[in-house]
C-alpha cells in the first residue's frame, strides 16, 4: 500500500465527501459525486460506502469499487464495476457487513447470561425493566432460552438458530444491560478533563481527537465485547457506533441527532420508500372503527398488548370517544414497534427476511424519533400518531 491502512469510511452528508480515517489518525476526504458512477446517485446509495479490504472502497448496491491509492493521487474515473461485489464483500466480512459470528456469540450469550437476575439453574427474570427484557429476548433469539411471561427459562439443549439476530440489536441490547448493571458510565461533557479519574479496573472510552467527546468508561469485560461487536477501535467508539448510541441516547451526552443531516434524510428515505405492507399497517392502526371500539369495551380484545391492563382496569374509560382515545394511545406504541423491527437508518426499511432477525428494542429513541418524524410529515391528518 502507498497510504496507511484503512481504519473507517464514512459518508459526510453536510460536506459531500467521502472521508477514510486511518490507524496513524490520519484522514482522506474526496468529493463523493465527483468520483465515476456515483454523480447521480441517491444519498443513501453514496452513504452505503464500506472498506472491502485494506486497498479499496466499495459501494454494495451501485457494485462499485475504487482504488484508495488511485483516489489519493487523484484519479476520481477510474471505477471497478464488479457484478456480485457485494456478496464477496460480506463473505469478507462475516455477511451483513456485519462482525463474524464466531468472535461474539459465544461471549455475548456469557454476558447476558450471567448479568440478568437469576441464573441458569433457576432461570432469568425481567422484573419488567426494559434492559432485562430486551436481555431475555436476546437469549431467546440465540436459542438459549424460552419465554416466560415474566423472563426466560433456560434450554436444557440449547442450540444456536440458523438465523441469528441481527449485531446491531445484539450491540444495543449490550449497553442497555451494562448501563442498567453499572458496567458502562457515561460522563457528562462539562466533568470531562485531561486527568478524569476513572479507576484502576475500569477502561477509558471516547471518541478520536477532533471528535465531540462522548466519554465513558467501561468494565473491561464490557470494553472487550464492544470490541467484539464493531463498537470500539481500541478505546475509541468506531463510525459504526454513532448510530448505536443514537438508538440508547445516553442523557448524559445531551445527544440531538434529530437535527443531524444523517437523520434528516433518513426521514426522506423512509416517507419516499416506506412499502406497501407497512402503510397497509399504519392505516390499520390509525383507523379506529364503531367495531373495535364494541369490542374493546367488553373486554375480548387482544390488541391491547402494548397497554398495561393493569391501568386500563383501574381507569375504565367510560364514553366512546374515551375509549377512542385509549385505543389511539395503545396503538402508537403498535406504530412504534413497526420501527422496531422494520426499520434501521442505515438500512431503511428492512425486508420481511431481515426483520425476522430483529430485536423489537422497545424504548428505541431513534426508532421512536423516526416515527414521530414519518409520522408527522406523511399523516398530518392524524396527529395522534406523531405523539
Amino acid at each position: 500500500m502507498s497510504h496507511p491502512t484503512p481504519r473507517t469510511v464514512r459518508y459526510d452528508r453536510r460536506a459531500g465527501t467521502v472521508v477514510v480515517e486511518f490507524t496513524n489518525r490520519s484522514s482522506f476526504a474526496v468529493p463523493a459525486r465527483s468520483l465515476r458512477g456515483l454523480a447521480s446517485a441517491s444519498e443513501r446509495e453514496i452513504a452505503e460506502v464500506a472498506l472491502l479490504g485494506e486497498t479499496r472502497l466499495y459501494w454494495k448496491t451501485l457494485e462499485i469499487a475504487f482504488e484508495l491509492g488511485d483516489l489519493m493521487e487523484g484519479l476520481l474515473d477510474h471505477p471497478v464495476f464488479m457484478p456480485g461485489l457485494a456478496k464477496a464483500a460480506e463473505d469478507a466480512q462475516g455477511g451483513k457487513g456485519e462482525p463474524p459470528t464466531a468472535e461474539w456469540v459465544g461471549p455475548v450469550i456469557e454476558f447476558l447470561a450471567a448479568n440478568l437476575p437469576g441464573s441458569r439453574e433457576s432461570g432469568w427474570q425481567h422484573h419488567f425493566v426494559t434492559a432485562f427484557q430486551i436481555a431475555c429476548e436476546a437469549l431467546v433469539a440465540m436459542g438459549q432460552a424460552d419465554e416466560t411471561i415474566d423472563g426466560a427459562v433456560p434450554r436444557e439443549n440449547p442450540e444456536l438458530p440458523a438465523i441469528l439476530p441481527r449485531c446491531d440489536d445484539v450491540a444495543v441490547a449490550v449497553i442497555f444491560l451494562a448501563a442498567e448493571n453499572g458496567l458502562i458510565t457515561f460522563l457528562p461533557s462539562e466533568d470531562i478533563g485531561p486527568q478524569q479519574p476513572l479507576g484502576a479496573e475500569n477502561e477509558s472510552l471516547h471518541q478520536p481527537p477532533g471528535y465531540e467527546k462522548w466519554a465513558a468508561y467501561a468494565s473491561p469485560g464490557v470494553a472487550s465485547l464492544l470490541r467484539m461487536l464493531g463498537l470500539l477501535d481500541g478505546n475509541e467508539w468506531t463510525a459504526a457506533s454513532e448510530a448505536i448510541f443514537w438508538r440508547d441516547n445516553p442523557v448524559e451526552w445531551r445527544i440531538d441527532f434529530t437535527k443531524d443531516s444523517r437523520f434528516l434524510d433518513a426521514v426522506n428515505d423512509a416517507c419516499e420508500q416506506m412499502p406497501a405492507r407497512i402503510r397497509e399497517e399504519v392505516e390499520r392502526l390509525a383507523l379506529v372503527t364503531d367495531e373495535d371500539i364494541a369490542v374493546y369495551m367488553t373486554g375480548d380484545s387482544e390488541q391491547d398488548e402494548g397497554a398495561s391492563k393493569e391501568w386500563v382496569l383501574r381507569m375504565p374509560p367510560k364514553t366512546h370517544e374515551e375509549v377512542r382515545a385509549t385505543i389511539h394511545w395503545i396503538r402508537r406504541y403498535d406504530f412504534d414497534a413497526l420501527f422496531y423491527k422494520s426499520w434501521r437508518i442505515d438500512e431503511g426499511w428492512l425486508t420481511e427476511d431481515e426483520a425476522k432477525r430483529a430485536l423489537e428494542i422497545f424504548n428505541d429513541a431513534l426508532a421512536i424519533a423516526m416515527r414521530k418524524a414519518v409520522a408527522a410529515r406523511m399523516y398530518p391528518h392524524w396527529p395522534h400518531l406523531a405523539e
